[in-house]
């Protein structure tokens, strides 16, 4: 059988520029590792969908001005803000395009 163990490095490269990017929206479980590493390959115009919302995993490839665009009913940071500060600058600016999937 084929081993389908992957570094971290090569399974980022998996997500390409453009690529739709779906996440489920609690603060436990994100991926942040590869998603640091997305953004060190820099990695840009990102599609973010929040399943059930979204929160730290979202706000952080917002604040590093790869989302292109999200698609979510809400980007929290539950217990610690209501909105996620990066997403909430980056809307407000008029740099990021939110969609709402409520």
């Amino acid at each position: 059988m084929r081993d389908k163990l992957e570094t971290l490095e090569a399974a980022a490269r998996h997500v390409t520029d453009g690529a739709e990017v779906v996440m489920q929206g609690r603060m436990v479980w994100s991926p942040m590792a590869i998603l640091r590493e997305v953004v060190r390959q820099g990695t840009q115009d990102l599609r973010l969908i929040g399943i059930t919302g979204s929160s730290i995993n979202v706000d952080f490839l917002v604040g590093a001005n790869r989302a292109a665009s999200v698609d979510t009913c809400s980007c929290g940071m539950a217990p610690f803000a209501r909105t996620g500060p990066n997403f909430a600058r980056h809307v407000t600016e008029g740099r990021l395009k939110p969609m709402d999937n409520t």
